[in-house]
């Protein structure tokens, strides 16, 4: 593809310092994405390092292309030392508790004082006030106080009836066995990965980002801010949903109830294929014979026989799953997946992230890299999940040991300040990150819509170029939790006189973003050289399914790339025998939008520099394998591979101390002990200092060798009081857990503080009425998000933008009847 860029080699945060303050999952995935993307990123660890690298494989990757210092920020030296790096630096990440900076003498107040370019991120549990931000912030424990876990596999009859307060869909209907989703029992799932960190991995990335640009341009920093709370209203989006009208047509589909099936079939050779949407007239027309082949002359995509996305299609999947799983399991897995390729059907191997890793496809891709590292020899784990033209990304390195390079930090510390950049438009006040910058979406379902959302609620215009036929597909709930805030012109584009429209739209515009196949593109001519053509400063964004390759063609979506990537196995529990689950909080498609957005917004500001545009491009599968970026694995001995989490195959823990535990009256706590104190604390507030004295949980490796043993000893006493009284009595003692409820969404749109954080919004919309449904996920201090209004109706601003290009009413109404554009403007 060509860029009619110059290119960076050194990526397009060369030159940006980043102090990595940060803990666990969000603030070290987020800080690994800036150095990937070129930024020098120091990882400030306490003396002896930061705890988290003794439970978390991740850390190998995550803390890659990043020096490591340990300072400890409680000695004045070091203090200061740390302060003298804040002057010289342009990011800070930290996930202190609410109040410990400000205690530490590095809050943002403080280091905006010392150095007012400088883009301080704080990461948090709920917010840095309010009622729950005391709470504990782990990732289980936000998934169960929040009721998050429930939503993985959903809420039978749907949270949007629920919310709504009517009767839930298919009301009466039975799941029968094999068909519910994830463990056949009641109660949550723990998630196999943590959809609520990953979700607030991407929102600190974009974020900062945009920050950043903002600073290009203005030469002020700001304190932006995220949350794991955030996260899980992010990653429930499409079902934490509360409509005027839920019953309008169309509105409401079966994929998040759990008595819905969800396509997975064991084949003969005991391999789990994932088929989504499940096309029962190609699975039964292709194995109809010896062997699997398609005989039947139409497209099996345009058979008649396939499920469509109505709640009556729950009972056509209870009579349909045995029957499809009949056929599957007569052939063995590589034969469906090829025959699937041949006839360009959505299916795909359901694989560890292990496999994954050690795809040769995916290596030649870069979408997973070999890093020799010192320690464990040559690894893999994922690569490059973002792609500019102009400015690749970094080569990674391993991670770095606790110190290696204190040091250097030190020293740097030491050094004179070199001079800032000027800012580009000096005294310019932006109302939000990218006021003045227009984008139009060409894309389609969610992966493409959902990025432009983000660009929008960062104060981008987006225009939606719909079809004249979107009427179907806008008037569900997918397809408004990522159309909010965009105007729509309904285009035929397969006529000359709608492609006119379009190129004059291109010729003002500041970035393209679609997500239809590549060759497509190019047949429509809306591809990357021919938009080039008519607006050399153009940003362009593509995504895709897969990565490039010999699946580039195959139809992709969030479900086929989980399955390829692990992200299934891992919520599943496929390690330990579990059922393989696609969760609906999976970060798929919208992990998909996050990285387009992301890259968007850093294409931007290398024009804001340079004055160039740029192609950039990324892919469903790249999402997944960074969701499921806690595994590692050596090419040459997979006995060498990272201990990453793994799910029980109930679906209820990573472990007898990070689980979720049914109690009394159908009520479930979740409970978090990583070290020996919290362990002691635990045993000793249920009453059972017995356990602390036993031989077999007398260490953290004691613990884990008699994992089984510890959980049936815990769940006994756990099952003897409901979780409430269980909470009040851990709690007490400081011990970390919640209980998990699914009812807590039922007061989140009337909760007045997340009202007054517009975390949550509320707008009109002409086919469901009010919507109330999550709102800005990324606080800024200075330049706010925005929230322009409710999802589109295709064709609703069609008059009022060909105005804008010069277009009189004459010409509109003739462009109408031609069937070349519909408006439904007033």
């Amino acid at each position: 593809m060509s860029s009619g860029t110059s290119g960076t080699a050194g990526g397009v945060l060369e030159g940006v310092t980043v102090l990595d303050l940060s803990w666990g999952i969000s603030g070290p995935a987020a800080a690994m994405l800036l150095g990937d993307a070129g930024a020098d990123v120091y990882k400030i660890e306490p003396p002896g390092g930061d705890p988290f690298r003794a439970h978390l494989s991740g850390y190998r990757v995550w803390q890659r292309n990043k020096k490591s210092a340990e300072l400890d920020l409680r000695d004045p030296v070091d203090h200061e030392t740390f302060l003298a790096l804040v002057d010289r630096a342009d990011v800070v990440i930290e996930s202190f508790a609410p109040g410990v900076a400000e205690k530490l003498g590095i809050d943002h107040v403080t280091l905006r004082a010392r150095n007012p370019r400088l883009v301080h991120c704080s990461i948090s549990g709920y917010g840095l006030e309010g009622k729950h931000a005391a709470r504990p912030a782990f990732d289980a424990l936000v998934s169960a106080r929040t009721g998050h876990m429930w939503e993985a596999r959903g809420v039978a009859g749907g949270s949007i009836a629920r919310l709504a307060g009517v009767e839930g869909m298919m009301p009466g209907v039975v799941a029968p066995a094999g068909c519910w989703v994830g463990a056949e029992r009641p109660g949550p799932l723990m998630p196999g990965v943590p959809w609520a960190s990953m979700a607030t991995m991407y929102l600190a990335t974009l974020a900062i980002n945009a920050a950043l640009r903002v600073r290009g341009l203005t030469g002020r920093g700001q304190h932006v801010h995220t949350s794991l709370m955030q996260g899980a209203i992010c990653s429930t989006l499409g079902a934490w949903q509360r409509v005027e009208h839920p019953d309008a047509e169309n509105f409401q589909t079966w994929i998040t109830d759990p008595r819905a099936p969800r396509g997975f079939f064991r084949t003969s050779d005991d391999l789990w294929t994932h088929h989504w949407v499940p096309l029962p007239g190609f699975l039964f027309g292709v194995s109809a014979g010896e062997k699997l082949e398609w005989t039947e002359g139409e497209s099996p995509r345009k058979s008649s026989s396939r499920i469509g996305l109505g709640p009556e299609e729950i009972v056509a999947l209870h009579e349909l799953t045995p029957l499809m799983q009949e056929a599957v399991g007569r052939f063995p897995g590589h034969e469906w997946e090829q025959v699937a390729a041949q006839l360009g059907v959505p299916v795909q191997i359901v694989r560890s992230p292990e496999q994954a890793l050690l795809d040769p496809l995916f290596l030649a891709d870069g979408c997973v890299v070999e890093v020799d590292d010192p320690e464990t020899g040559p690894i893999r784990q994922v690569g490059a999940v973002l792609n500019l033209t102009s400015s690749p990304s970094r080569q990674p390195t391993p991670a770095a040991q606790p110190g290696e390079h204190t040091d250097e930090a030190r020293a740097r510390a030491r050094e004179p300040i070199a001079p800032f950049a000027p800012p580009l438009a000096p005294g310019r006040a932006l109302g939000s990150p990218l006021e003045g910058i227009r984008v139009l979406d060409l894309g389609l379902a969610v992966a493409g819509p959902f990025g432009t959302q983000l660009l929008a609620d960062l104060g981008a215009e987006v225009i939606k170029v719909s079809t004249l036929t979107d009427d179907y597909w806008m008037s569900n709930h997918i397809a408004m939790c990522c159309n909010r805030g965009k105007r729509s012109i309904a285009l035929n584009l397969k006529t000359p006189e709608g492609m006119q429209v379009l190129r004059e739209l291109v010729a003002g515009t500041d970035i393209v973003q679609h997500n239809m196949r590549y060759d497509a593109a190019e047949r429509l001519g809306v591809d990357y050289e021919s938009l080039r053509a008519v607006n050399p400063a153009l940003i362009y964004c593509h995504t895709r399914g897969f990565e490039k390759g010999p699946r580039t063609a195959l139809p992709g979506n969030d479900q086929t790339g989980a399955a390829l990537a692990g992200t299934t196995w891992l919520d599943g529990g496929l390690d330990r025998g579990g059922n393989p689950v696609w969760s609906t909080t999976s970060l798929g498609d919208t992990g998909n939008g996050f990285l387009s957005a992301i890259g968007m917004v850093q294409a931007l500001a290398h024009r804001d520099r340079t004055g160039e545009g740029q192609f950039l491009d990324t892919a469903i599968v790249y999402a997944q394998l960074l969701n499921a970026s806690s595994a590692w694995i050596s090419p040459d001995d997979p006995s060498v591979v990272g201990h990453r989490p793994s799910l029980d195959k109930d679906q209820l823990g990573w472990s007898a101390l990070y689980r979720v535990y049914p109690c009394a009256d159908a009520t479930w706590l979740c409970v978090v002990a990583l070290d020996q104190s919290t362990f002691e604390r635990l045993v000793g507030a249920i009453g059972r200092n017995d356990l602390a004295a036993d031989e077999r949980y007398s260490s953290p490796e004691a613990r884990a060798a008699n994992d089984a043993e510890l959980i049936a000893d815990l769940s006994a006493t756990f099952a003897q009081r409901d979780a409430s009284a269980w909470f009040g009595v851990l709690d007490a003692d400081a011990v970390p857990c919640e209980v998990s409820s699914p009812d807590f969404v039922l007061s989140l749109f009337d909760d007045q503080e997340f009202i007054d954080k517009g975390w949550v919004t509320s707008y009109t919309h002409p086919k469901v009425g009010r919507i109330d449904v999550m709102g800005l996920l990324f606080d800024f201090d200075e330049t706010p998000g925005k929230i322009w209004g409710p999802p589109f109706v295709p064709g609703q601003h069609s008059g009022p933008i060909l105005r804008e290009l010069g277009y009189d009413d004459d010409a509109i109404e003739q462009l109408v009847a031609t069937r070349v554009v519909l408006d439904r403007s007033e």
